[in-house]
């Protein structure tokens, strides 16, 4: 493989690692205590980010979206680690085709409006994480990379 930069240069990636190790950024606030499938719309949250960590949002707030990486640390305890899932809809899909918390490595991630940054912490709504979740990661929302107009999900 070539890498192609300022000068010409041979890259090798390395073997990728089997396991990673993450740190816990924050964990989220809301008062919410247990899993719920959907109703996330107008719950507001308050990312309490762990000292240390102020200077990662510096100019975070000049965005009106953010997206949220977070471990859904409550499945790592579930006793089932499905396959597929069948929703409400009464259509069964893969797992990876759902928004479960069950998934294979336990992230969720979410696209939310920002509503303001004090300190360090961020607020946000519509974020489907119940209070003490672990945040890995925040992230701007950047339509140009982002929204997909277009997109199709099934019916």
């Amino acid at each position: 493989m070539r890498f192609f930069g300022r000068k010409e240069m041979e890259f090798e990636r390395p073997l990728p690692p089997a396991r990673v190790t993450l740190d816990v950024l924050g964990f989220v606030r809301n008062g919410i205590r247990k899993p719920q499938p959907n109703g996330w719309e107008r719950v507001e949250s308050r990312i309490e980010m762990k000292p240390g960590h102020l200077p990662k949002l510096e100019g975070l707030g000049q965005y009106s979206h953010v997206i949220v990486i977070f471990y859904l640390d409550l499945a790592d305890d579930a006793p089932e680690k499905p396959d597929r899932l069948t929703l409400a809809s009464g259509r069964t899909y893969g797992i990876l085709a759902t928004r479960s918390q069950l998934r294979p490595n336990h992230l969720g991630v979410a696209a939310v409006p920002l509503l303001g940054i004090e300190g360090r912490n961020l607020f946000v709504r519509g974020l489907d994480a119940i209070d003490g979740t672990p945040v890995l990661d925040i992230k701007p929302y950047l339509p140009e990379y982002d929204a997909f107009p277009g997109a199709t999900t099934p019916s």
